[in-house]
């Protein structure tokens, strides 16, 4: 049943797509190193290509994450379309289906694991004094049988070339495992101007705390990563 699902809908947004305007787009490409995640106790190199659009129907943001340690090698993915139902004016400014994938590959020292999971739901872009954009999404996510529910806020806000984006992910309702919440905010500040070039290079870091991680009771995460983001 997901999986036709997941069909269906990967055959709309293909539809939608070849009728539609696209308003703009940003692709980018980060290089992060850090070190005190819980997965590992070595330092982590995580590459991560990401895809950012805006349409007359929605948006899309995608990404690929690739973590890299001594002892432990994952990949992980999202892909989530959002599709326009309602537009207003005020601080909702539109209402929106949503539909997240995630994809993720595990192979270390201890276990090798595969999964996929899929995550349906309706969410709000909101127009927030003072940030780039803002919005709030509920979602039901099937997680192979390990279903719960899902809030996720996201943020930005520059300032010149300073940046502040990030995500708050909070899982719950769960019968087998904990509530979880993971705030994710990235710290940069663009020195394309610096090295002349038109193009954002962003320099900074990324905070990670994940209090449950996984769902597992006490596991929690307070991790720091330095990063490199180049705009393409």
């Amino acid at each position: 049943m997901k999986k036709t699902l997941l069909t269906l809908a990967g055959a709309t947004l293909l539809s939608m797509s070849a009728q539609a305007e696209q308003f703009w787009a940003d692709n980018s490409v980060s290089v992060l190193q850090g070190s005190d995640y819980e997965f590992t106790d070595t330092k982590v190199t995580t590459t991560t290509l990401e895809h950012v659009s805006g349409h007359s129907w929605g948006g899309v943001f995608l990404f690929v994450d690739r973590h890299n340690s001594a002892n432990h090698n994952e990949t992980y993915a999202e892909v989530s379309p959002k599709f326009t139902l309602a537009k207003m004016d005020g601080i909702v400014s539109s209402i929106n289906a949503a539909f997240t994938y995630e994809y993720g590959a595990i192979d270390n020292q201890f276990f090798s694991a595969s999964f996929d999971n899929y995550l349906y739901g309706v969410g709000a872009d909101l127009k927030i004094p003072g940030l780039n954009f803002a919005s709030a999404t509920f979602y039901r996510a099937f997680n192979e049988g390990d279903d719960d529910n899902q809030i996720t806020l996201t943020y930005g806000f520059s300032s010149g070339n300073f940046n502040i984006d990030g995500y708050v992910d909070y899982a719950f309702d769960n019968d087998s495992s904990e509530d979880n919440l993971h705030i994710n905010p990235q710290f940069t500040y663009n020195v394309g101007p610096m090295i002349g070039t038109s193009n954002k290079v962003k320099l900074g870091f990324e905070y990670s705390n994940w209090s449950n991680q996984f769902g597992i009771d006490g596991q929690n995460q307070d991790a720091f990563s330095l990063i490199l983001k180049a705009h393409l």
